[in-house]
């Protein structure tokens, strides 16, 4: 997996199958408009994360944080609404795949 985890991903529910969350890279081209709100997991170098959702006026806000870890292909998060293990399943410049064990 060539890819650091950090940074800003965002929640693309419509490419989600099953337990299998898929989640871009803001500049992605692959980020399209939509008329639900994205979610987006921000992922910081010290281990704290972000999670940041549009509001009715397309402005992020923080609606929670907690801490975050990566051992191997598992990402281990502590945070409202994502606790838990996730397999990383894929790992590419513009794209990260997680389900949840």
């Amino acid at each position: 997996m060539p890819k650091d985890l950090c940074g800003d991903w965002i929640e693309m529910r419509e490419e989600g199958i099953g337990d299998c969350t898929v989640l871009r890279h803001p500049d992605s081209p692959a980020v399209t408009p939509s008329r639900m709100p994205r979610r987006r997991l921000c992922l910081h170098q010290d281990g704290a994360v972000e999670l940041h959702t549009g509001d009715a006026a397309d402005r992020l806000a923080c609606d929670a944080r907690g801490q975050w870890r990566r051992d191997g292909d598992q990402l281990h998060l502590t945070l409202p609404g994502w606790d838990g293990d996730y397999d990383i399943d894929a790992l590419e410049d513009d794209l990260l795949i997680i389900t949840r064990h």
